[in-house]
């Protein structure tokens, strides 16, 4: 069986993503259609020459055009597309066109998209199989009127590695550790207000910032404006084997996006022991349960944040709690999202859509 795929992602959750599909006997090739390359055992890569890479316009249009000759010339048993606008796009225009089954994976801001546009719900109707990241999505997608056999929940986007992501007795240096991009979504502006208005009261308490984005100068001057930065890091992007290290060395994970999925910086950190405190949005009920791994904030303010922090650092009992919660939730992880598991889901896909 040969797979197209085309997707953005980091390197490492390519890699997190497609391992599965390469480890299956059935998958004789996948071919990568992506902005640069990966280099793994039965991938082939196709990217943009770095003559385009000033042009997102350009490096895009090559994309799509490399999407259609590979299928033509590979002719491939399926296509798999991991974000919808604009890879799954891409994917069920060719796959139309060509006849060949498609599997859309939706993830983080895809929904609200795909709620907005009928083009967009139209194409997204066409494919064989559709995975998303929790309950919410599915119920969420359900005015489309899919049958439900359509619709699986991906765990491959969510594969990680439990030998890296799991709980280390290193000292404790940062109270809060946010791990991910900043950008506007994300909201991490959030995090650093509560953050100032909590050390108030609790001068000692640090907060570690790892990841990189547009949004990086901004927090700078926030935290600069605050008179902080001795008590906030920007640790910047980080390797992916070193960011259980910096997770082990943290209390409590935190996100305040204002659209998420199902956060894979979440269940890494949830693997390494941390409670979390999450927005109550997107799929993230489905793994973190308020009083038991996590805090979830069902109203996104300030004034929530600032109350959730606070009961973690004054609260020792109910921290103990979580802690175990979260030691919990992931031996569940190991078996849900083993590679095995994995790729007995995905053999259960590819059978299950006719060619």
């Amino acid at each position: 069986m040969k797979i197209v795929t085309i997707c953005g992602m980091s390197e490492d959750k390519v890699r997190a993503s497609l391992l599965p599909l390469a480890a299956l006997e059935t998958v004789e090739k996948i071919f990568l259609v992506r902005r640069s390359p990966v280099a793994m055992a039965k991938v082939e890569s196709y990217s943009p020459p770095k003559l385009l890479s000033w042009s997102l316009f350009l490096t895009e249009v090559y994309r799509f055009i490399a999407l259609f000759a590979v299928c033509v010339k590979e002719k491939p048993d399926r296509i798999y597309a991991i974000y919808f606008v604009p890879h799954g796009v891409y994917a069920a225009i060719i796959g139309r066109l060509l006849k060949i089954p498609v599997i859309q994976e939706l993830i983080g801001t895809d929904r609200p998209l795909v709620n907005k546009s009928k083009f967009y719900q139209g194409l997204l109707a066409q494919a064989e199989r559709i995975g998303v990241r929790g309950k919410s999505s599915k119920k969420d997608l359900s005015y489309l009127g899919l049958p439900d056999e359509k619709f699986f929940i991906s765990k491959a986007v969510n594969a990680i590695d439990f030998d890296l992501f799991q709980p280390d007795q290193v000292q404790k240096i940062f109270d809060f550790v946010y791990v991910g991009r900043l950008d506007q979504n994300k909201q991490v502006h959030l995090i650093v207000d509560a953050f100032h208005a909590l050390q108030q009261q609790n001068p000692d308490i640090k907060l570690l910032i790892v990841g990189d984005g547009p949004e990086r100068s901004n927090l700078l001057n926030k935290v600069a404006e605050y008179v902080i930065t001795e008590s906030v890091h920007f640790a910047g992007n980080q390797k992916y084997e070193d960011i259980p290290t910096f997770l082990n060395q943290s209390r409590v994970f935190i996100m305040a996006s204002a659209f998420e999925g199902l956060p894979v910086a979440m269940i890494e950190a949830l693997s390494c022991g941390l409670p979390v405190v999450m927005p109550n949005i997107g799929d993230i009920s489905d793994i973190a349960v308020d009083g038991y791994n996590a805090l979830l904030i069902d109203k996104i303010s300030l004034d929530s944040y600032v109350e959730a922090l606070s009961e973690l650092i004054t609260n020792q009992a109910l921290y103990g709690d979580l802690v175990q919660g979260a030691l919990e939730t992931r031996e569940k992880f190991i078996a849900e999202y083993s590679l095995e598991n994995v790729k007995r889901s995905w053999h259960e896909i590819l059978l299950e859509i006719k060619a």
